[in-house]
């Protein structure tokens, strides 16, 4: 696939390094020649540019590109302008944006820019329930009450099937998915971790060593049950 990351600084570029690390190619954009020559041998192509410029906007593949991602946080100015321009020249093209504030995440959506993520807010309750429940890998909260959370197989699961745990009856969590990982080497010789997500499971599905369980129930619940079968 093909991407345009906006704004190389530390939340675009580690963007940016994981889609090539998967073996996609990635087009880095930054009006800094200083990010611009640190990503100039890691990336597909890089452009030091300014996006709220019109005509320097027009002259990128937008219509080319899966995906285009807006990643400048500190100027929000220059993030809304640059989205503007964006969804005037790339119509039909996927935007996602990195917001810093509620008030920036309500004039994306007036926008019609609703992929929005806020870094630092996410990463802050992904920590918190990191903190708080062993095991956990990501989390992301639907509201007050429920969540998806994706954790490492308990010790005591292994081996045994999605019906021995009883997870639904006993703690009223349900098994979204099961993630699976294993390392290869990518169309540049650098060894990526490959992603496989099973799909629906079912009662007879066992657990392995080294899977990661995408739940989904009440925080309360998850952080109970993990708890006790640790």
């Amino acid at each position: 696939m093909k991407f345009i990351i906006v704004g190389l600084g530390n939340f675009g570029s580690s963007i940016a390094m994981t889609l090539v690390e998967g073996g996609h190619d990635v087009i880095g954009v930054d009006n800094r020649e200083a990010h611009i020559n640190l990503h100039k041998d890691s990336l597909s192509h890089t452009l030091k540019m300014d996006s709220t410029n019109e005509q320097a906007i027009k002259e990128l593949p937008l219509t080319d590109a899966d995906a285009i991602v807006i990643c400048i946080g500190e100027n929000i100015g220059a993030s809304i302008t640059t989205a503007a321009l964006l969804k005037k020249y790339a119509p039909k093209t996927r935007i996602f944006a990195r917001t810093t504030s509620d008030i920036h995440k309500t004039i994306f959506e007036s926008m019609g820019i609703n992929d929005v993520v806020n870094p630092e807010a996410e990463f802050a309750q992904q920590f918190a329930t990191r903190l708080t429940i062993a095991g956990n890998v990501k989390s992301m909260l639907l509201d007050d009450k429920y969540e998806i959370a994706e954790f490492e197989v308990p010790k005591s699961f292994i081996g045994k099937t999605v019906e021995d745990t009883k997870m639904l009856e006993d703690w009223k969590i349900s098994l979204v998915t099961i993630i699976s990982k294993s390392k290869r080497k990518n169309l540049i010789g650098r060894e990526v971790r490959d992603v496989k997500v099973q799909g629906l499971v079912s009662g007879q599905t066992v657990f392995k060593d080294n899977d990661i369980l995408v739940m989904f129930g009440q925080y309360t619940d998850i952080q109970k049950m993990m708890q006790e079968v640790q």
